[in-house]
């Protein structure tokens, strides 16, 4: 039972790329979905992976390992060719790319916090999954609207984003199996994840927002505000 509802909350992001492909202005819709992508992403980076990380390791670890996860991305560029910034089209995909490798990592641990969670306390764990399932939404909207704009057809795109929904079911496997994960690897984690958002947000996203229509932008990040504050009162209700 536990494992299931662990996967159904992981299935957010999915839903979100469900969200992307049946509206009709594609366009307007995936420029919302980034910037909110961007508020959400910044929002977590202070707000909650910070916080997490310094739990379980000092400063200085956590700036270790997060410059680990921020230069793991860059080396991503290396595989991903023909993706500078005057390239929209591939700009956009190298974007979709770099936020699928983040979540993955992230979703990874959201699970094994879910999971442990709802086996000690089975109401705050639905509560937590609540909060976990507002933001992971706008994040498969912009995985969906970064690899339609590439060209991607609407099977693979749900193929895609059903893979990396299952991240948050894996860390909840792995609990499971394991059932002891130490501090300092979940530590790790969170400090890798931050890195990468890091380097998605002020070097992919921020770059790519310039380009976009402003009314489109403030409209994503007011609703960013708004998906992080309510995450926020179900984490900590």
């Amino acid at each position: 039972m536990i494992l299931l509802i662990t996967f159904l909350f992981g299935m957010t992001i999915f839903l979100g790329t469900i969200i992307i492909l049946i509206t009709k202005d594609n366009e307007k819709i995936s420029q919302i979905s980034i910037s909110i992508a961007f508020s959400v992403l910044f929002l977590l980076i202070f707000l909650e992976v910070i916080p997490h990380a310094l739990e379980h390791l000092d400063y200085f670890k956590m700036i270790f390992y997060g410059v680990i996860g921020f230069i793991s991305l860059k080396l991503l560029d290396l595989f991903i060719p023909n993706h500078e910034h005057s390239n929209n089209k591939n700009h956009i995909f190298h974007i979709g790319i770099m936020a699928s490798v983040a979540l993955v990592i992230h979703n990874i641990i959201e699970g094994m916090v879910l999971y442990t969670t709802l086996k000690n306390n089975f109401e705050l764990g639905i509560l937590l999954g609540f909060g976990i399932g507002i933001h992971n939404i706008p994040m498969g909207m912009v995985i969906a609207s970064s690899l339609e704009l590439s060209g991607y057809k609407r099977t693979k795109i749900l193929s895609i984003s059903f893979m990396i929904s299952l991240a948050t079911f894996i860390g909840g496997i792995v609990i499971q199996f394991i059932n002891n994960v130490s501090e300092y690897f979940i530590g790790v984690m969170f400090s890798l994840t931050l890195g990468m958002l890091v380097y998605i947000v002020f070097f992919e996203l921020l770059h790519h927002l310039k380009h976009q229509n402003k009314k489109n932008n403030i409209i994503g990040f007011v609703m960013g505000v708004i998906i992080i504050c309510l995450s926020l009162i179900f984490h900590n209700h």
